[in-house]
């Protein structure tokens, strides 16, 4: 199952209608759902303290199920929603709006991503031109050719690293955390593979929008 969660920290604009269009469940975290309903759409479901949204938004919302927090928590209201997810058993989820705006918010949400692949759900955060991947054994990422990819291991070393289809290929390798070998790679052609043997990768492949 397919979930879509769209936040409130970053841009969402119509470019991300064909990821919402295949979620078999929609849900905001908090103000996200404001952006929902100016593409169209309504969510299934609201989580969060809702803090950042207006209150015509909420009136917009019709049957929607709101899951109100308290506003002190540990927790972001992001990594609520993914929780909620999980807990409706979702194995593949596509974070909107989570990249941009406070830097601290989107590393936030890269941790997210990095928890999610350890739990082997497909995971990803998109804010066209850039789709973000935590991986923790194997992605096959589509594109075009020249498309900039970049590597990164996430929370430490990653080992048995694995890059084909590339511009500059990678086999069996040792990704240093503290090293940036991995940034700017390119697409050889239309797909890519990488694979990883212990740890976890974040991926950053930059789309070609010309």
């Amino acid at each position: 199952m397919r979930t879509v969660i769209v936040a409130a920290g970053g841009q969402v604009d119509h470019r991300v209608k064909s990821y919402i269009s295949e979620a078999d469940l929609l849900l905001a975290a908090d103000g996200g759902a404001a952006s929902i309903l100016e593409l169209g759409f309504v969510p299934q479901a609201v989580v969060g303290d809702f803090d950042s949204l207006d209150p015509d938004v909420v009136s917009g919302l019709g049957e929607c199920e709101l899951v109100r927090v308290q506003r002190e928590k540990d927790e972001t209201d992001t990594e609520l929603t993914v929780r909620y997810a999980l807990e409706r058993g979702t194995d593949a989820i596509t974070l909107l709006g989570a990249l941009g705006g406070r830097i601290d918010h989107t590393l936030a949400n890269l941790i997210l991503l990095a928890g999610l692949a350890k739990k082997d759900i497909d995971a990803r955060a998109i804010t066209p031109p850039l789709a973000v991947y935590a991986v923790a054994k194997r992605l096959v990422i589509q594109g075009t050719k020249g498309d900039l990819v970049s590597v990164f291991p996430f929370q430490g070393s990653a080992e048995g690293v694995t890059e084909i289809g590339f511009k500059y290929s990678l086999a069996d390798a040792y990704l240093d955390p503290f090293a940036v070998v991995g940034i700017s790679n390119e697409l050889a052609s239309s797909e890519g593979i990488i694979e990883v043997r212990k740890g976890v990768l974040l991926v950053f492949h930059y789309h070609n929008e010309k």
